[in-house]
């Protein structure tokens, strides 16, 4: 459980980092600023769902035989609903051409991160069999 802690809490910074200069990249190309988005309202939402997601991510790898098919469904969904209530919902006029290639940034790299950190760290801690060096 607590790599899962912490492989959520590293996608979240890396991906939060990335959505954070997606949207100051955006911001100075379409001169939109929004006060909602912000560098602090942006990693924080990023970090949180990385974990989130890491930590279903790791109950599935040990209950499924698929777990990163249901890891890109659930977190495709929950993008898409995000997105959906920002179209829905817009704090502010033409909120949406920010937001939602911020929410496209996270969404790709945490289906690319999450699994592929996590496989590799549970397939390395296969347990019972024993852990020896070349010495023996």
């Amino acid at each position: 459980m607590r790599i899962g802690l912490l492989i959520g809490l590293y996608v979240g910074v890396i991906s939060g980092a990335a959505a954070i200069a997606t949207a100051y990249l955006l911001g100075a190309v379409t001169g939109l600023w929004f006060s909602q988005l912000n560098w602090i309202s942006i990693a924080v939402a990023s970090i949180i769902a990385n974990i989130a997601g890491a930590m279903i991510f790791v109950k599935w790898f040990r209950k499924t035989a698929r777990p990163s098919l249901y890891y890109v469904l659930l977190t495709g969904g929950v993008t898409l609903l995000s997105s959906l209530n920002v179209l829905a919902n817009p704090p502010a006029d033409k909120f949406g051409v920010i937001a939602q290639p911020v929410h496209i940034v996270v969404f790709l790299l945490s289906i690319w991160l999450v699994p592929m950190w996590l496989k590799r760290g549970q397939q390395a801690q296969v347990s019972g069999a024993a852990i020896t060096n070349k010495k023996g």
